[in-house]
């Protein structure tokens, strides 16, 4: 290795730009390289807004190069797939925005690949001209339909729940079915109890205790639903909003937790790779928020920053387990949250998040 260490990044989004920022703001000479199989960057936390919204999605996509341009030369971005990281030789294969196969060098690499939803509207899976069209879909379905069920308990599908039935649950049927005791049970039962409430409010009817087993598409284009207890359903738009799956599948298993996540030890170094760090959802063990991102892993991978990459002593800092933290709209007029274990009011879920879905704190880390 020169006296210029080379840090390739894996991943163009939110964790992506930050580990970018926080490599060019040590201060130190340094070659940085982001490749993201996406041209721009999506501030998924506004997504759910997207939906009832359309002209939201032009505050949400944010092209990478834009951004990179802003950091400096020592900055580029290479839109590609990644195929293989070989961590012994360290490089990294992957599939150009042409289709050519390219392999690339490292000294250190950082994973902040993220993770993906089942549906694109959440999370990106590709480009982001993808996102864009599922948005689009999905904002038609949901106009045109006049039964909608959203499956999941947990953030999204609340969201997503309280969003659709604020803005049509006068006219609409919009049933959200937790698959669990109720939404949100992770938290205080304090909050799942208000959120109940919340969602009622906004005309939408919560079933819980039962779980979605499949879902077929009917031949005059309804979806018909299969449930645990043996029950199903047809509606005119199915919108599952559950589960986390990381973008890790170019990595060697052993690796990886048991769903696929990245291990690391309380630096947020990865275990069996001392050159590697991995930073984001796609760390195992972490909530998969940007609070948390932004507020407890970012000062840890600051100080990895300092003494792995550039072996500054004494700027170690260990990761803080997480906390019971996050704020869940439930339409613009509140919503419900936890903090340190607290349950959140409704009026400052409102101030932070329900108002604009923080698209403001999107613009500012991509600009």
């Amino acid at each position: 290795m020169n006296n210029t260490p080379h840090v390739l990044i894996i991943g163009g989004s939110f964790a992506g730009i930050k580990a970018a920022e926080i490599l060019v703001a040590a201060g130190h000479a340094v070659k940085v390289t982001i490749i993201s199989q996406s041209t721009h960057a999506y501030f998924t936390v506004a997504a759910p807004r997207v939906l009832v919204e359309p002209q939201v999605a032009q505050q949400v996509f944010f092209a990478i190069e834009d951004k990179v341009a802003k950091l400096g030369e020592a900055v580029s971005f290479t839109q590609g797939s990644v195929n293989k990281v070989d961590t012994r030789a360290k490089t990294v294969k992957f599939r150009d925005s042409t289709g050519a196969e390219k392999l690339v060098s490292y000294d250190f690499l950082v994973v902040a690949s993220g993770s993906k939803a089942q549906s694109a509207a959440f999370k990106l899976d590709g480009d982001y001209t993808l996102t864009e069209k599922v948005q689009q879909e999905l904002q038609a379905c949901i106009k045109a339909s006049k039964e909608i069920a959203i499956l999941g308990g947990g953030p999204t599908a609340v969201e997503t729940a309280g969003e659709i039935g604020h803005t049509y649950g006068k006219e609409k049927n919009v049933t959200l079915y937790t698959g669990s005791k109720g939404p949100l049970t992770e938290w205080n039962p304090k909050v799942t109890d208000d959120a109940v409430q919340k969602l009622q409010a906004v005309h939408v009817k919560v079933v819980n205790g039962i779980k979605s087993t499949s879902v077929q598409e009917t031949p005059d284009n309804k979806h018909e639903v299969q449930f645990s207890d043996g029950s199903s359903r047809t509606f005119d738009l199915t919108i599952s909003a559950y589960g986390i799956y990381p973008n890790s599948q170019f990595l060697d298993s052993e690796l990886l937790d048991s769903r696929g996540f990245v291990k690391t030890d309380e630096f947020l170094v990865v275990n069996g790779a001392p050159n590697v760090l991995a930073f984001g959802d796609i760390v195992s063990g972490r909530p998969c928020t940007v609070l948390d991102i932004d507020q407890v892993q970012a000062t840890t991978f600051t100080g990895s920053v300092h003494s792995v990459i550039f072996g500054v002593s004494g700027k170690k800092r260990a990761i803080k387990k997480p906390k019971d933290m996050g704020l869940v709209p439930i339409s613009r007029d509140g919503g419900v949250g936890i903090i340190f274990g607290w349950k959140a009011p409704s009026w400052l879920v409102r101030m932070i998040k329900s108002r604009d879905f923080m698209i403001g704190r999107g613009a500012k880390a991509f600009a």
